[in-house]
């Protein structure tokens, strides 16, 4: 079990990584909001720019980082990814319940970032990335403080399958979690234009980022191979944001899930974020660390060995 000082960390470095999230990520979006991926702004909306934004990719990937290291460090209290989810997932639900309450909320904030907080509160990101805390956060191995059992090679293959599995999936439900892919796949299909069932894929999301980044019977191959794709694409998607989008929008249910019109662009980062994190988690070099190998015994090595008295 973990100690009460190591559970004293785990709430301080949660305390710490909750703010600092937001933080970058408030910024990155700042910039991201400024990227239009179509070679024009669309009628009636103010000029954008098509240039990628190495800064905004720069505090995506920081945060990928730090939320990667709060969900797969199995050494660190799981407080730490708890408290750092729960005030995340809190913010994401109350500004989907409540629009009109978070938009007084949003009076608040410097005139520089209310557009990208409107924008990502709006994306629904925020409860997303609570909540992949609070899964990885909620493994009961995490709690009991015993050291994660070592990477087996045999569970190459297995790990291979699910995070082939596991990308497809992602893929679609980062789309299918933003309010403008769920809506065009809602229009598309006739389905019932119930927005709170957005919640629905925002939980799978969740679910399935913090299984790969935090729990043992997952080999980290399954969180490398789901994670990189998704972090390259969110690379090109931020630096090089016109040519990318030309290149993946027929692997999307709509190109208007990346970018619609002011401040959509926001999207892009979800592709850097979630496929950095799940990069992250599965470098961790203990995951990678074979368990020690007994050799066998020989024929009388188990025998007893009498002695002269």
């Amino acid at each position: 079990m973990h100690g009460k000082s190591a559970h004293l960390v785990g709430v301080l470095a949660g305390l710490i990584a909750a703010p600092v999230l937001a933080f970058l990520i408030l910024r990155a979006g700042e910039d991201l909001t400024r990227i239009e991926v179509f070679d024009a702004s669309p009628p009636g909306f103010p000029s954008m720019s098509t240039a990628g934004s190495v800064s905004a990719a720069l505090l995506l990937a920081a945060a990928a980082v730090i939320t990667g290291l709060l969900a797969g460090t199995w050494p660190l209290s799981p407080l730490a990814p708890l408290v750092a989810g729960l005030p995340l997932v809190a913010f994401g639900l109350y500004t989907h319940f409540d629009y009109v309450g978070s938009q007084l909320l949003l009076a608040h904030f410097p005139a520089s970032i209310a557009l990208s907080a409107d924008e990502l509160q709006r994306s629904g990101l925020w409860q997303v990335l609570g909540a992949m805390l609070l899964v990885s956060a909620a493994w009961p191995w995490r709690w009991s403080g015993r050291p994660a059992p070592g990477f087996r090679p045999e569970r190459g293959t297995l790990g291979v399958l699910v995070g082939v599995v596991a990308f497809a999936d992602l893929w679609y439900l980062i789309q299918l979690a933003n309010p403008v892919g769920f809506f065009t796949v809602v229009v598309a299909a006739h389905l019932p234009h119930v927005f709170d069932l957005i919640l629905l894929p925002q939980l799978a999301m969740a679910a399935v980022l913090g299984t790969l980044a935090a729990a043992r019977w997952v080999s980290p191959i399954a969180g490398a191979i789901a994670g990189l794709p998704l972090l390259v694409t969110g690379l090109l998607l931020v630096l090089v944001p016109v040519d990318a989008e030309h290149g993946i929008a027929r692997f999307v249910w709509s190109s208007q899930a990346i970018g619609l019109s002011l401040g959509q662009s926001v999207g892009l980062g979800a592709f850097l974020l979630f496929g950095g994190l799940l990069t992250t988690s599965a470098a961790l070099p203990w995951r990678w660390h074979q368990p020690p190998f007994s050799p066998a015994p020989r024929a009388g090595d188990d025998a007893p060995v009498s002695e002269a008295v």
